[in-house]
This record gives C-alpha cells, sequence and structure tokens, in this order.
C-alpha cells in the first residue's frame, strides 16, 4: 500500500497517479485536473 501525498489515503500502488509532481490518489488526480482547467461561462464572448 502507498499513501497519496495529497489526502494521506493508503491505496494500493497501482492506484497512484502523478499529478503536479505528487503521487496522488484517483481522486485527488481527478481534482486536480478539473481544478487546473477552469470552466467556460456559459453563452462565452461576443
Amino acid at each position: 500500500m502507498e499513501k497519496c501525498e495529497e489526502c494521506g489515503v493508503e491505496v494500493p500502488k497501482d492506484d497512484l497517479y502523478e499529478a503536479q509532481g505528487l503521487k496522488v490518489c484517483e481522486d485527488c488526480k481527478v481534482k486536480s485536473a478539473s481544478a487546473s482547467s477552469p470552466s467556460k461561462p456559459c453563452g462565452g464572448e461576443k
């Protein structure tokens, strides 16, 4: 078992991912991915 460097939860080594230089669990990987790509407002600019 390995520890997520973001939230500290223990996960199997196969479930660790590299995100922003840290070894993180899938939940933290998804959070960091959505945080780094902000959503665009509906309609956009005219």
